[in-house]
């Protein structure tokens, strides 16, 4: 019987830690110089949030890079975070597509693994390519979410008509 119950505990330890790792593993995000972060720290500051995910060797994310950097500080009430999935390894290529590109606004670099870990948690689908569009509401609550590129304009329209709808409600 002793047998059968240490194997029993050590199973059941495995178990416990494996959800415990797996539970943190979302939460490995760095910022461009290596800091652990969420992108939750990012989330419903007062502002809505464009979470813009990519990848240095995606064509459509090189696409429309240009007209988010051209966006970005357009709507005091929009922040734009971006979240590269090149992982930390590859930090020299963001770093040189962050310069390419002039981006001033945040980003975080995590891997296609973390990422669908996290948007399994806090959307209604994990990750399915890049890039990867979601708009959080001032609260940090997810409202719009869309794979594939995403035009400027229809993310200001869908902002502003948010925004009105926020003003008159308070």
């Amino acid at each position: 019987m002793k047998p059968n119950f240490l194997a029993n505990k050590i199973v059941t330890l495995f178990i416990i830690f494996s959800i415990f790792s797996l539970s943190n593993i979302a939460m490995a995000f760095t910022d461009t110089d290596g800091k652990i972060t969420t992108v939750n720290d990012y989330l419903g500051k007062g502002k809505f949030t464009i979470v813009e995910v990519w990848s240095t060797n995606c064509p459509a994310c090189r696409k429309h890079m240009p007209s988010m950097v051209e966006f970005d500080g357009k709507l005091k009430n929009t922040q734009i975070l971006g979240i590269s999935l090149d992982t930390q390894a590859e930090a020299d290529a963001v770093d040189d597509f962050i310069m390419e590109y002039n981006i001033e606004f945040p980003i975080l670099i995590s891997n296609a693994i973390e990422m669908n870990i996290w948007m399994q948690q806090n959307s209604p689908e994990g990750l399915i390519g890049t890039p990867t569009f979601m708009i959080f509401n001032p609260k940090g609550e997810l409202f719009a979410m869309q794979a594939g590129p995403v035009g400027i304009d229809q993310m200001e329209k869908l902002i502003l008509s948010k925004s009105k709808v926020t003003a008159t409600t308070q």
